[in-house]
Order: structure tokens, then sequence, then C-alpha cells
């Protein structure tokens, strides 16, 4: 019992350093609720195997061995075999950042990406997570998740990242509605202002596997949302079928 709540209370803590960047220990404990004391003897832990690193501020960060472990988990998910290649095609021929993003827990989480024009105001990146209320890929898999639909709208603590941010259940409702009546979401600046995007589904055998999506500057996401919106469901469909998507589209 006592493993299982050191486990979950360091899970709690990752998330934070993942959501909010670099913490001191204090304002980890205020932030995940857990005792100062133990934060202190998680974030020592977690320092000494290398994924945390202490600042000379007090703060404590993530450090880049979670890229790392982040790779090595991609390739074992065979059913993306050959996701780079699409994600690379589909980045090139929208100028965008292509996403693919999956269910984790509570969270969206980018398992691959492959950039576009290299804006560097984009939150979502491999290893990173969305709360499924926000984002194109949060509120893509929301959307194709009934079974988390009345959990995550009946929550209190949905924080707006942005004015855009949909935190009212009615409003999300009416976004799931519209997601599966269009087959696509669009994000408004829901995340970060100025940026849009736009997310699609991927599935196979009538199953929900999960989010490919394209971000970038808002004029241009909105300025090209029907051509998004083709490109995006014509790669969807390639992503659904991994061993045609393992050979580039013009080979």
């Amino acid at each position: 019992m006592k493993l299982n709540r050191t486990l979950t209370n360091a899970q709690v803590v990752i998330e934070a350093l993942a959501a909010h960047g670099a913490m001191t220990p204090a304002e980890l404990a205020h932030e995940t609720a857990v005792a100062r004391s133990s934060v202190y003897r998680l974030v020592e832990g977690l320092v000494a195997v290398g994924l945390v690193d202490a600042l000379p501020d007090s703060r404590v960060q993530l450090t880049h061995r979670w890229l790392h472990l982040a790779d090595a988990v991609v390739p074992s998910m065979r059913e993306w075999d050959g996701s780079s290649i699409v994600l690379d095609e589909l980045a090139a021929q929208t100028n965008q950042t292509a996403y693919l993003s999956v269910l984790r827990g509570d969270h969206a989480v980018c398992i691959n990406w492959a950039q576009g024009r290299g804006i560097d105001l984009l939150i979502l990146k491999p290893g990173h997570t969305l709360p499924l209320y926000a984002g194109g890929a949060g509120r893509n898999i929301l959307a194709h998740t009934p079974a988390l639909i009345d959990r995550v709208l009946g929550s209190t603590e949905l924080t707006a990242f942005t004015a855009h941010t949909l935190v009212d259940a009615a409003a999300l409702r009416a976004d799931i509605a519209a997601t599966l009546r269009t087959g696509y979401t669009l994000s408004h600046e829901d995340v970060t202002v100025g940026i849009g995007a736009i997310g699609v589904a991927v599935t196979r055998d009538g199953h929900y596997l999960g989010c490919l999506s394209v971000g970038g500057l808002i004029h241009d996401i909105k300025a090209d949302q029907d051509v998004l919106v083709a490109r995006l469901r014509a790669a969807a469909t390639r992503l659904a079928e991994p061993r045609a998507a393992t050979v580039p589209s013009g080979a």
C-alpha cells in the first residue's frame, strides 16, 4: 500500500512538472496536494535516477531523459509502424506541425510528431500532454471516448489556458457534437493565443486508435481549413493501414 501511494505521488509530481515546467518543491506540494516532506523525498529520488534536474534557484525540472524514454516507447507500439513517414509527409504537404496523439489516463499524449515551419509556440510535443477539454487532439479524443465525457465535463478543475478555452460543460458538449458531425475538431486559440489546430480520428475496424492533427498559426489554419482537413483524412487512412504507411506515398 505504501509503495502504491509513493508511485502515485511520483506520478502526480511528474505530471505537474510536465504541465507547468520548472517548480520549487513548495510549489509542487501546493499544486499536487502532496505533503511537502513527501515531495522533497520524491524529488531527491527522481534526481538520483536522472529523471529530474535540480536548478540553482531551488526549482526542479524534468530532464531530457524523458525524450529518450518516449522514443523507446514508440517502436514498441506496433500499431503505429510507419507513422513517422506519414507525419513527415503531412508536415511537408501542409507546412504545419503534424502530431499523433493517443489517450493516456485523462490526457492526450503526443507520441510522435513532424515539425512544420519552426513555430516554437506550440505546447504539444512528444511526451507532452493536454487535458481532454483543450486542443485539437484532446477534444478529438474526448469526443470519441464516451466513457470519459461525463467525468471530464463534471470536473470542477477545468482550467482555462486562454480566453478561448472551453471550460463550460454545455460548450464542450456542443463541441463534441460538432466533432462527431463534421469528422474533425478545430482548435481556435484555446491552448495558445495565436495558435490553432485541426484534429481527425484514426480508426481501424471501427475502433478509435488516436488523433492525427496539425497545428500552426491560427490565420494559416483557418485560411487552409478545408485543404488541411482533406490532407488529415487521407493521412489518417494511411495510418490505419500500417503496412501501407511504411511506404512513402510517392514511392
